[in-house]
């Protein structure tokens, strides 16, 4: 079997917990061909994993950093000069303003009709074939034609010129994934209901190829709680709202399958229009070899709070900090062992400033990286797992993330606080733990089962 394999943000240019886990799957189907589409977010960053032999393309899409997508798909000079020639602003209004202006009035509303959006994409995807990207997105045509759909619209004509510009700019970074052009596969496998998805869409509407999204985090979920933190106007967040689910309501539609780790990711599905028949729960498994209780040099039986997560936002680093002070404040001798890289080199000094101010740099201390999340498990009395995202999308593996709550269960540690609603999810059978709020959820980390609309 041919799978076409779309992942973003992952493997193979990426460590973590899903590149392990699709490293781990294509090496255990050696007798399947993988054609990998990796969304990265600048042309910078290197292969992480070896390919497999099975492996036999990766196309590498960068949103930023490049101004063609020439510089990483395959074709010639020639042929690229000859898409340069063909692209006039008559060709721009006869092909492409259609099916752009159908795009963008879909995903401003969050896909009201999807299949009328998948449409549009394959139009453009079309256009794209034969035109050049650079200078379709560039011409006078579009930008006049954009202006026009601002206009129309009472919310988002009310931003300013430097939003406006910054929207479309921001726009055609995502509609280069519709330059690439897929090959013909027996399956078009999606780790993410996200811009990499488009590909298996654009697949399914060429070739008729069937569609597989297994999601371990919600990525509409993410994308809200990243706007939270967005210097953007109102406007502004609605729209960019509205298309992140767009994207998710459409790679759902043209899926056959969806396969998510846990039932709390369904429930985002289905509050976006996922019917019960296509989904099948799926859990993570956990190595018992491996995560078990075993003699640690240096481990505490009581005393230490052990958290094996990245250093970001969406896992809410600042809130671990800041819970260490009231800990503190009872229990000075209580300390807290952070395992986990940062992704946010400004946010991982914030993180440092607040030890700083809370006085606790002798009680945190942030431990890098670790291949050996079993060893961290078993230094501290109690583990604490992510109160945000799925709570074990990040890191690798082997560096715990990913098992997080299986591999505290694995080496039969008490959690200190079970926050991340996924989990539950995984095993009914498991006792819930104290949540650190104490309340109800945030307003944020509640599915939204409708788009705002406007226009």
């Amino acid at each position: 079997m041919r799978v076409l394999f779309l992942v973003s943000g992952v493997y193979p240019h990426y460590m973590g917990g899903v590149s392990t886990w699709a490293d781990q799957l294509i090496r255990g189907l050696p007798e399947h061909e993988f054609h990998i589409v990796s969304v990265v977010s600048n042309p910078h960053v290197e292969v992480r994993y070896p390919l497999p032999e099975n492996v036999k393309g990766l196309t590498t899409v960068p949103l930023w950093g490049t101004e063609r997508p020439e510089e990483y798909l395959p074709g010639s000079f020639r042929r690229t000069m000859s898409r340069v020639g063909h692209t006039t602003d008559r060709a721009v209004r006869q092909g492409f303003l259609s099916a752009f202006e159908v795009f963008f009035r879909e995903t401003k509303q969050g896909a009201p009709h999807p299949e009328r959006l998948g449409e549009a994409a394959y139009s453009i995807h079309m256009f794209l074939r034969d035109h050049d990207f650079l200078a379709t997105v560039r011409s006078r045509v579009l930008w006049d034609a954009f202006r026009g759909l601002l206009a129309e619209d009472p919310l988002l004509s009310t931003l300013d010129l430097y939003e406006g510009v910054n929207l479309l700019r921001t726009l055609v970074r995502y509609l280069r994934i519709l330059a690439v052009r897929p090959p013909e596969t027996d399956l078009a496998h999606s780790a993410i209901a996200s811009v990499a998805g488009l590909v298996g869409v654009l697949a399914n509407l060429e070739y008729g190829t069937p569609n597989l999204l297994t999601e371990h985090g919600i990525y509409i979920r993410e994308r809200l709680l990243d706007l939270l933190n967005q210097p953007l106007s109102e406007p502004a967040k609605v729209f960019w709202q509205n298309f992140h689910t767009s994207l998710a309501r459409l790679n759902y539609h043209y899926a056959e399958r969806i396969l998510p780790v846990c039932s709390f990711n369904s429930r985002w599905e289905a509050h976006l229009g996922v019917t019960e028949d296509k989904v099948q729960v799926v859990p993570n498994g956990v190595d018992g070899a491996r995560f078990r209780p075993m003699e640690v040099a240096g481990a505490e039986n009581g005393g230490t709070i052990v958290a094996v997560i990245r250093v970001d936002r969406l896992k809410d680093t600042m809130n671990l900090i800041q819970a260490m002070g009231h800990v503190n404040a009872s229990r000075p001798d209580v300390r807290c062992l952070i395992f986990g890289p940062a992704s946010d080199a400004d946010y991982a000094r914030l993180c440092i400033r607040e030890r700083a101010v809370l006085g606790l740099e002798s009680r945190i201390e942030f431990r890098g990286f670790t291949r050996e999340p079993e060893v961290a498990y078993n230094l501290g009395g109690v583990p604490l797992c992510s109160p945000r995202g799925d709570g074990l999308r990040q890191g690798d593996r082997r560096d715990g993330c990913r098992r997080g709550r299986g591999g505290t269960r694995r080496c039969r540690t008490p959690r200190a606080a079970e926050t991340a609603e996924g989990s539950r999810g995984r095993d009914p059978s498991t006792p819930r733990g104290p949540r650190a709020s104490g309340g109800p959820w945030p307003s944020c980390a509640r599915p939204r089962p409708r788009p705002v609309r406007h226009g």
